[in-house]
């Protein structure tokens, strides 16, 4: 098992964008991806970090093979998320975020999961 970097953006609804990443190993469950320390000094939940703002657009990336990207409240599947892959001849290299298929408005605990493999 190796662990890959995933990357993200969140688009809200007055165009403050909430940047993602973390550091993933391949196959395991599906992990979470918080707050880019880079830009938020704290690594947070999506939920936490902006509660109260609304989703309408993302996407999340990894190197090789991401295989889905969700947010959870309460346990359950509340949005599911654009992904791409950054290799060459890949489906992009997840820069440009696209709409969801339902805005979500963020509320505290709110959590950003992936799935990545080799």
């Amino acid at each position: 098992m190796t662990t890959q970097n995933v990357y993200g953006t969140l688009v809200c609804s007055d165009n403050t964008q909430i940047p993602l990443s973390a550091s993933l190993t391949d196959a395991a469950s599906a992990a979470n991806v918080t707050t880019d320390t880079a830009f938020t000094i704290v690594a947070q939940n999506a939920g936490d970090y902006a509660p109260g703002k609304t989703v309408t657009h993302a996407i999340i990336s990894a190197k090789t093979f991401i295989g889905f990207a969700y947010i959870v409240r309460q346990g359950l599947v509340a949005a599911v998320l654009p992904i791409a892959s950054r290799t060459a001849g890949g489906s992009g290299n997840g820069s440009g975020s696209l709409p969801l298929n339902v805005p979500i408005q963020l509320m505290p605990g709110d959590k950003v999961l992936a799935y990545i493999d080799a």
